[in-house]
């Protein structure tokens, strides 16, 4: 059995599903499957798209040094994040189904999932970012699974940090997929959180590493640090 880490950028699995990527056993294979890997996105504004390139490479190289330290393959798509096709604030109010890169994007993950058994494990988005790239590829996955059977639904971070534990399970309810959550102690692999962000120097603000560990800490509840992840109950 395999296990797939889609993130839909650079990023989202050493922010979001770290816990999850270390608790594969050894010699099971694990890949990171980074979707929208073409970016110009520096955190300043206006916007220069002129430095896709530039930015692109760098995002390979921070990917490509996570990888290796966690010892997954690492597949990018290629695909064009929000920075390149719409308008800033946009990315986060327009459905994936709206997206006309949707056909492709879930083109490419049906390649990537055609080449794995049956019983592989998909880690995806949550989506409570609401940002269409998280959306895309959580919908295209669910798609191509025909349902939510072994599939693993990690929080977007640092998104859910601003969100209230209710506002988070209405946000899981909604999905109507009957999803349970899952807390998974990060422990004295803390540290190694910290340093795998990090790796992603292009990517990161200042706020994202504190916000990360104030949201960590609320899901100890004070006996420690935890990310959580929500799967299909069990019957």
């Amino acid at each position: 059995m395999a296990e797939l880490f889609f993130s839909p950028h650079p990023d989202d699995i050493a922010l979001s599903a770290f816990a999850s990527i270390l608790r594969v056993p050894p010699g099971v294979p694990r890949a990171v499957i980074s979707v929208f890997t073409q970016s110009c996105w520096e955190f300043v504004f206006p916007v220069d798209r002129t430095r896709a390139l530039a930015v692109t490479s760098r995002r390979l190289e921070e990917d490509l040094r996570f990888a290796r330290a966690r010892g997954a393959s690492l597949v990018h798509l290629g695909f064009r994040d929000t920075s390149l096709r719409m308008s800033p604030g946009v990315e986060d109010r327009r459905p994936s189904a709206t997206d006309p890169l949707l056909p492709a994007v879930e083109a490419a993950l049906r390649d990537v999932l055609e080449n794995e058994a049956p019983d592989v494990v998909c880690h995806v988005p949550l989506g409570i970012s609401g940002h269409v790239d998280h959306l895309m590829v959580r919908d295209a996955v669910l798609a191509l699974r025909g349902g939510a059977r072994g599939v693993v639904f990690y929080e977007d971070l640092p998104y859910c940090e601003q969100y209230t534990e209710g506002e988070i399970e209405a946000f899981v309810r909604a999905l109507g997929l009957g999803l349970a959550p899952h807390l998974l102690d990060l422990g004295a692999e803390w540290p190694a959180k910290v340093e795998a962000m990090r790796l992603y120097e292009s990517q990161l603000e200042e706020k994202t590493i504190p916000t990360v560990e104030r949201y960590a800490r609320r899901l100890g509840a004070g006996r420690g640090m935890a990310e959580r992840v929500w799967k299909v109950a069990s019957r």
